[in-house]
């Protein structure tokens, strides 16, 4: 495993917590399997991961920190500094998967 698949399965540790912290399971779980394949020397895990980017409905799209009551929406105290978090260890992860993936072509 080279050093830039490891960089890649630490940022996406983060994102799993980060994720998780704000309770989402979908994304959450995305990045799960995506570092479990990593884990196991699976290339598959690049695509994979890189699947999760672009598109109505993509991880580009996630917005943290927010909940509903009675149909209102409100902002959880420290949105912004979780959303500029998430949004780092998102385009870290991108950045690492492409050139990983650029390195196997």
């Amino acid at each position: 495993m080279g050093p830039k698949t490891e960089e890649l399965i630490c940022v996406l540790d983060q994102l799993v917590f980060v994720l998780q912290s704000d309770g989402d399971t979908h994304w959450s779980f995305w990045m799960h399997k995506a570092r479990a394949r990593l884990l196991a020397s699976d290339f598959s895990g690049i695509a994979y991961l890189l699947s999760a980017y672009g598109g109505m409905g993509s991880l580009n799209d996630l917005i943290l920190g927010q909940s509903y009551e009675d149909g209102v929406l409100f902002w959880k105290p420290g949105h912004v500094e979780l959303n500029e978090k998430f949004i780092e260890l998102r385009n870290r992860a991108e950045q690492l998967a492409n050139a990983i993936k650029r390195s196997q072509a």
